[in-house]
């Protein structure tokens, strides 16, 4: 078999653990070696129990069939050994043989920062997301993020309106979390990629999502998380960051709010808080500012965001009294209150409604 395809052969056997795999690759020699070797050489190995499961394994699976199902899908299937394998995870410890890659990862994504938090976060969380997010794209910083309902999905959602986002996933790419998450899936494609670590077919498991986001963490130059309770998803990318060198920085929040008491806790260990796009910026070491064009228009809006600010100006609002108070359409209303979202200019309440911010 060819060095390739074993590689990929190998990413595909669920008993195949990364140590498992490292002491057969010292011990063999490579992965076609690995996976060609006799169940009486694996055993000699890892033991007699694991080389049964593995040998077995192999029989079931077939590299050819799992690049031509990639194919069919328009998605590469890129090996470390591959030019395509992105530089920052080529550097850490157990980095993942394969991975599955929706769209391109390009060169300029390297100094990527990688935006997590709650699924189920707050209207404040998900504003802020979006908004250091989109302000992140704007200034060529590429944001990662696991695709998760809550802050992941605010992040790409932020960052595809100025620039590109990658998202990583804790299943494969057959599979993706959550169910009906493809369009958006498609939109990062067509502008980032997105990536996974795992076969074509792998659910999501308890396992499988730990996993994922250390690969997140690896892909990213800092980890900025937004909400997140005192025990979650987040604070284990965190965690998986720090192990790697990355830097941890943290969006405050209310002390009266669960979702807070996660950040919180980080900044005070010592992540920098950060309040505004400059703040990451100052912590990657970097000074970009928006294009010239972009700065200038910044203090303005278009006209349908005027008119719906001017109402909210008056008092609050939900949608349907936008509509009613404006003349504007439903569609028109809703994306001139996220550009004024995004613009940290409005706010939306637990009620609905939306509210002017000073």
């Amino acid at each position: 078999m060819e060095r390739r395809s074993a590689w990929i052969g190998l990413n595909m056997l669920p008993s195949l653990t990364p140590r498992r795999r490292a002491v057969l690759l010292k011990a063999l020699g490579g992965p076609e070696r690995v996976w060609a070797a006799p169940e009486r050489r694996l055993a000699e190995v890892v033991g007699t129990a694991a080389a049964a499961r593995i040998s077995r394994e192999r029989v079931q699976v077939d590299p050819e069939v799992e690049e031509a199902r990639a194919q069919r899908a328009q998605a590469r299937i890129v090996t470390c050994e591959d030019a395509a394998y992105p530089g920052p995870l080529k550097g850490i410890p157990g980095a993942p043989p394969v991975l599955y890659i929706l769209g391109a990862w390009e060169p300029e994504d390297d100094p990527a920062v990688a935006v997590v938090g709650a699924r189920r976060c707050t209207s404040y969380g998900r504003l802020v997301a979006r908004k250091l997010s989109s302000d992140l794209a704007a200034r060529n910083i590429t944001v990662v993020s696991g695709l998760a309902p809550g802050v992941d999905t605010a992040a790409h959602q932020g960052a595809l309106n100025a620039g590109r986002t990658v998202a990583v996933l804790g299943t494969g790419l057959g599979k993706p979390y959550p169910a009906g998450s493809e369009r958006l899936m498609a939109e990062i494609a067509d502008s980032g990629a997105v990536i996974t670590e795992f076969h074509w077919e792998q659910p999501g498991a308890r396992w499988t999502f730990p996993k994922r986001n250390r690969t997140l963490a690896g892909l990213a130059r800092a980890i900025l998380v937004v909400e997140a309770e005192r025990r979650s998803g987040a604070l284990i990318t965190a965690d998986r960051a720090l192990e790697l060198g990355r830097e941890v920085l943290a969006v405050p929040g209310p002390i009266t709010s669960e979702l807070s008491l996660g950040t919180n806790r980080l900044i005070q260990d010592g992540a920098p808080p950060v309040t505004c796009v400059e703040d990451v910026l100052d912590h990657l070491g970097v000074s970009l500012s928006l294009p010239i064009s972009e700065a200038q228009q910044e203090g303005s809006l278009p006209a349908d965001a005027g008119r719906v600010l001017d109402a909210l100006e008056v008092e609050p609002l939900d949608p349907s009294e936008l509509v009613a108070r404006t003349g504007l359409s439903h569609a028109q209303v809703s994306a001139a209150l996220l550009s004024l979202e995004l613009a940290g200019r409005v706010a939306r309440t637990a009620g609905g409604r939306y509210v002017a911010l000073p």
